[in-house]
């Protein structure tokens, strides 16, 4: 490979995979582009992920190791602190590119439009041989209303490192990545290829979460969440019915919690929108809330069940 083009960091966070890391590894290292440099973290694994990571002595490999189990979030962030590549990647531990992944990808900045700073592509699910995301069907520029409105599903893809800016994930909202790629997307020009450069497993049994409320949890989740007001008015315009469940339950879990300050940010975002009858009843009430709130927690416990009976 030519040593003018650009270093490209592929960010692997893993945790307990060692029954599928080594393959993901694999994928990685055949590139056909092979200006790249592999972060991988272990947050922590129980498993035997140590033993299978020291097999590897490919000098492209960076390994850090978290001694105890910190969340996705908090993984990406050391790979994402740790980029020497002009562009990076996010990479799960149990999927596969296909050999020509990144070479594909970067050749469009490369030789068709050297101002795109972010590339996207599809990948194939193993459970169903069909695309991984929905809603384009050609090669295009993204604009954020399209990429905000026009697609489902999961796309993977190539960044310019300096998008990141300052900005890493939210470690204390746990699994709502969206909250920094949406303030990259605002900052990017990006290009989708219709192409599926990589292998999601889906049948992976790992893949299969078992819902348990944590009230704890989810009070750390709505605390952290009133921070992100980027993300907050960027659903509000897009997703508005989400916005409205999303602020609502804010408010119901921090008016329970009685931390009133945060609440009254929640009501704030909450004002003129539909169903303000019950919202300044959850505000104004600690007991409306508590009782909305054990109701959300019944459905919660109960609707994995009903989805299950009705496979």
């Amino acid at each position: 490979m030519n040593p003018e083009y650009p270093l490209v960091s592929v960010i692997m966070a893993t945790y307990n995979r060692a029954g599928t890391i080594e393959r993901a590894i694999d994928s990685v290292l055949k590139q056909s582009y092979t200006n790249i440099e592999l972060i991988i973290i272990d947050d922590g694994s129980s498993d035997n992920t140590n033993e299978i990571l020291n097999r590897f002595k490919d000098s492209r490999i960076r390994i850090f190791k978290h001694e105890k189990n910190k969340g996705v979030c908090a993984a990406k962030n050391t790979g994402l602190r740790a980029i020497k590549g002009e562009w990076f990647t996010t990479f799960d531990s149990d999927d596969e590119m296909i050999p020509e992944a990144i070479e594909s990808m970067i050749s469009i900045p490369l030789s068709f439009d050297k101002s795109i700073t972010a590339v996207t592509c599809n990948g194939l699910d193993t459970s169903t041989n069909n695309f991984t995301g929905k809603g384009f069907t050609e090669d295009q520029y993204l604009d954020i209303d399209t990429l905000m409105t026009s697609y489902e599903g999961d796309f993977w893809g190539l960044t310019k490192t300096s998008l990141l800016l300052n900005d890493r994930f939210n470690e204390n909202i746990s699994g709502l990545e969206s909250v920094l790629w949406y303030k990259i997307d605002d900052r990017a020009k990006r290009y989708y290829i219709h192409k599926q450069l990589i292998i999601v497993h889906t049948e992976g049994q790992d893949r299969i979460s078992n819902t348990k409320y944590d009230f704890n949890k989810e009070k750390k989740f709505y605390t952290n969440l009133i921070d992100e007001a980027h993300y907050l008015n960027k659903i509000k315009k897009y997703f508005p019915d989400y916005f409205i469940s999303l602020c609502r339950t804010g408010l119901i879990v921090t008016r329970v919690n009685h931390n009133m300050n945060i609440a009254t940010k929640y009501y704030e975002y909450l004002n003129n929108t539909k169903k303000s009858i019950i919202n300044k009843l959850i505000y104004n009430y600690w007991l409306v809330a508590l009782l909305i709130n054990k109701i959300q927690i019944v459905e919660l416990l109960i609707n994995p069940y009903i989805k299950a009976f009705l496979k």
